[in-house]
């Protein structure tokens, strides 16, 4: 039997796209992945560092590993590796510490640990891109239904409460034809959309010569005329350009109509005190003027809150800014203080207790907005990528609109996954569609 591998992922969708990867390389060592409730060999531990939280968080999971698996081996990877590779190494069970910069290497040091034979099957597999030896798949059980991309890496801007730029350096693109024939491979291997990711995906480009730009690539994109849609990750406000927003609006649905731009606070004086270049204003403008060309586009964003400052009045800006705007939903987080960071050593932290209220209250604005933006939906007839096969108990499948919105489809035909359906939608429950298939 060969030795079964895991891997757990902690924190972005880059790590994600990453983990996929690294997943497809040790499976070409001969290794078989172990199934949900099955025990490995071997754990690949994909960290996130973003956040004091987020780093505890990975030294509880690495732990309970070795609890719950006595005998595991752990490899750790990912940007708590890059930034305290020190403190992993002593934790029970690990054997390996690799960094960010190291990462590709994974599948080698997974057969050096087992003691296997296969230099000559790691090569130097990309974990950027799918490679021709690294093909993708769409079977059901194996990758996810809409693959993650990565088109960039690292970040230049060094906001004050944020370790990514120590822990990934600094911004680096993806070339566009390796981009451009991955998404080939996607298409080919039966996919029907795509996340571009990235850490600083505006930023795509500018480090590449000749120099290009995100518009560049999304232009070169659409001119492929591939069979799948394309969706963007997190973009700044200051990166939104009307020249990508009309690209979108004229793509006839191969950008898919959501974008998401990072608020993070709704004070200018916070905005400052983080290092964000832009202000309260700017956002504004950028998110309206997303509204104003595309009127049925999911707009959603991030809010950090609680940052060391926050008073009740720039709360309270950032409360009525929010209230203010068409936002379709929010990612709301606390701040946590991270060692290495600017921040970590800023005056005026604020209570925990009222960090935890303000979260709350923007919270529930941000369900209420998703709610409210559903209910504009119904009747309207969209295209659902279906991520699952019937539920057996209701014959009901489900599936992702383009505008980002979960959607239940009342059909008992078991509508096939990976596939692109035209819907009807007919309700909105909560804030979840429900519709039905039109046929032709």
């Amino acid at each position: 039997m060969p030795p079964r591998f895991s891997i757990l992922t902690l924190g972005c969708k880059v790590n994600q796209c990453e983990s996929e990867q690294i997943a497809a390389s040790i499976e070409a060592l001969g290794l078989l992945r172990a199934a949900e409730g099955e025990k490995a060999d071997i754990c690949i531990v994909n960290t996130c560092a973003v956040t004091g939280r987020a780093a505890m968080q990975c030294r509880q999971a690495i732990r309970h590993l070795s609890t719950a698996h006595p005998g595991i081996r752990v490899i750790v990877t990912g940007c708590y590796a890059s930034t305290e590779p020190e403190v992993l190494s002593g934790l029970p069970g690990v054997v390996r510490v690799i960094g960010n910069d190291r990462k590709a290497e994974t599948a080698a040091v997974v057969a050096q640990v087992l003691g296997l034979d296969a230099a000559d099957r790691c090569g130097k597999t990309s974990i950027l891109t799918p490679t021709k030896g690294n093909p993708p798949k769409a079977s059901p059980g194996g990758h996810r239904t809409r693959p993650l991309l990565k088109i960039q890496d690292g970040c230049d801007s060094f906001c004050t409460y944020c370790i990514v730029p120590y822990a990934r350096g600094r911004s680096r693109s993806i070339p566009p034809g390796d981009i451009l024939d991955a998404l080939c491979a996607y298409e080919a291997a039966g996919f029907r959309e795509v996340v571009l990711t990235g850490i600083h995906i505006g930023r795509y480009g500018l480090d590449l010569s000749p120099r290009l730009d995100l518009h560049a690539l999304l232009s070169m994109i659409l001119d492929r005329r591939l069979s799948l849609r394309v969706r963007l990750s997190s973009i700044e406000p200051t990166e939104m350009t009307e020249a990508i927003v009309e690209l979108m609006a004229q793509s006839g649905g191969s950008l898919c109509p959501h974008v998401h731009i990072p608020l993070q606070s709704g004070d200018d004086g916070i905005l400052g005190a983080m290092h964000r270049p832009y202000s309260a204003g700017l956002f504004a403008d950028v998110v309206r003027m997303v509204r104003r060309r595309m009127p049925d586009a999911a707009i959603g964003s991030d809010v950090l809150v609680g940052f060391p400052g926050e008073t009740a009045e720039a709360f309270a800006n950032t409360r009525r800014l929010i209230e203010s705007l068409p936002l379709t939903y929010l990612h709301v987080f606390p701040f946590s203080p991270r060692p290495g960071t600017a921040a970590f050593h800023l005056p005026n932290r604020v209570d925990a207790d009222i960090v935890k209220s303000r979260c709350a209250v923007l919270r529930a604005i941000g369900k209420r907005k998703k709610a409210e933006f559903a209910a504009t939906l119904i009747g309207t007839t969209t295209t659902v990528l279906i991520e699952s096969k019937a539920d057996p108990r209701t014959g009901w499948s489900r599936g992702l609109s383009p505008h980002y919105q979960q959607v239940a489809i009342e059909d008992r035909s078991d509508l096939p996954e990976h596939r692109l359906v035209d819907v009807r939608i007919v309700a909105a429950d909560g804030e979840r569609l429900v519709g039905r298939p039109i046929r032709g």
